[in-house]
């Protein structure tokens, strides 16, 4: 017997985001030496590794920030 549609799913829904975008200038050079020279195989693979490295880099700031915001409130209460 087949399991019904109603019951609940223990498997999460993959996120899944479609972007269509036309690169132009540099970063479309970028992305053609970096499959040129064999660093990524597609520009969906150069792409991805841009976004991560780019949220990579917001996230560090942020840390930076809150840790800036922290150590004046140390140094008010001191």
């Amino acid at each position: 017997m087949k399991k019904r549609d109603t019951e609940p799913s223990t498997k999460p829904k993959p996120f899944k985001l479609e972007v269509k975008c036309t690169l132009k200038e540099e970063p479309a050079r970028i992305v053609l030496e970096l499959k040129e020279r064999g660093v990524v195989a597609s520009i969906r693979e150069a792409v991805v590794h841009g976004l991560l490295a780019f949220h990579e880099k917001i996230v560090e700031r942020d840390l930076k920030i809150a840790q800036l915001k922290a150590s004046k409130r140390l140094d008010e209460e001191l």
